[in-house]
């Protein structure tokens, strides 16, 4: 091998070595400042990685109480229609009167972020504040009161804009939450309840069990993922909010849609404790054949086996069979 040809890979060989050397030290220093141990990695470490690797624009180093998540006002007013409409037209369906599809108008669009208010005491009522939505509310209700049959048919083809406004909702109500300072379960609970919570006072005040208490489509799973998944990227991952909601809101529209086309259902409960209870039962069996089994391998291939069964095969006089 020419000589130029070995310098040139011992030359390359001594820049790996130390690019490999220095890659540990920065690793083992950056462990080291982490305190905590492996909480401090998670809390810290794993954002910081994240950080490295995405663009500077989706992740942020402010904190969350610097800014607001904001919703665009068609979007805000054209969700709460969606939502009222919805809540109109079971008024419609329970026969009741004009009181009463405008109660669960009301209910059903504002509801949710009625109770999140009422919960945090800090922002005061978001629906009185902004009378527009309040307004896009009462405008639903008299759609349905006088074109019932008109908003029955277009009901169907409002499914893609209830789940957006249900990302939309979790969104606002855990961002809510965590500029009060609440941690991340409470965070999501609030969020959660943002974009069910008017559903469940709907079906409670037309005297039926709330829909999303019931097996069906990922509804409330689907409200608690995209809760979680903002509280977590926004929280946590330090994302910007804006991208933070858009992830939300593809992660609950898909859920959505995917349980209404592949017939996906929530859990239902399943009764382990015959199981649990055996399970001593059936691990002490199994332990005492595999024992027994194992005596048996020992007996047979012992000289004092093979004797006996010399000796017995002795005994048996020729052209006699065993048993005979």
């Amino acid at each position: 091998m020419p000589v130029h040809v070995v310098a040139s890979l011992g030359a390359t060989a001594s820049v790996l070595a130390s690019a490999a050397s220095a890659a540990s030290a920065s690793i083992a220093s950056s462990m080291t400042t982490v305190p905590g141990g492996l909480a401090g990695i998670v809390e810290s470490g794993v954002p910081h990685a994240v950080a490295s690797v995405l663009p500077s624009s989706v992740t942020t180093t402010m904190p969350i109480t610097s800014s607001t998540i904001t919703i665009p006002i068609a979007l805000e007013v054209s969700a709460t229609f969606s939502g009222a409409l919805a809540g109109a037209l079971v008024g419609v369906e329970r026969k009741f009167d004009v009181v009463g599809i405008t109660t669960l108008a009301i209910v059903a669009g504002l509801g949710g972020g009625i109770i999140r208010d009422v919960l945090l005491q800090k922002y005061g009522i978001y629906a009185l504040q902004y009378p527009r939505v309040l307004i896009a509310a009462l405008l639903a209700a008299m759609v349905v009161f006088f074109f019932a049959g008109a908003a029955t048919r277009v009901r169907p083809a409002l499914f893609l804009f209830d789940a957006l406004a249900l990302g939309l909702f979790c969104v606002t109500g855990s961002d809510k939450a965590l500029l009060a300072g609440f941690t991340f379960i409470p965070a999501i609970l609030l969020g959660t309840i943002t974009s069910v919570g008017g559903g469940m006072l709907r079906d409670v005040l037309s005297g039926e069990v709330p829909a999303v208490l019931r097996p069906g489509g990922f509804y409330a799973v689907a409200s608690v993922t995209g809760a979680t998944v903002y509280v977590g990227l926004v929280g946590w991952l330090n994302f910007v909010k804006p991208v933070a909601m858009v992830i939300v809101v593809v992660v609950v529209v898909a859920l959505r849609v995917l349980s209404e086309r592949l017939g996906w259902s929530s859990p239902l409960p399943v009764d382990l404790t015959p199981r649990v209870a055996s399970m001593p039962r059936r691990t002490l069996g199994t332990l005492t054949r595999v024992f027994r089994s194992s005596d048996k391998a020992e007996t047979s291939g012992s000289p004092e086996a093979a004797e006996g069964a010399a000796a017995e095969h002795d005994d048996v006089d020729p052209g006699v069979h065993p048993g005979e």
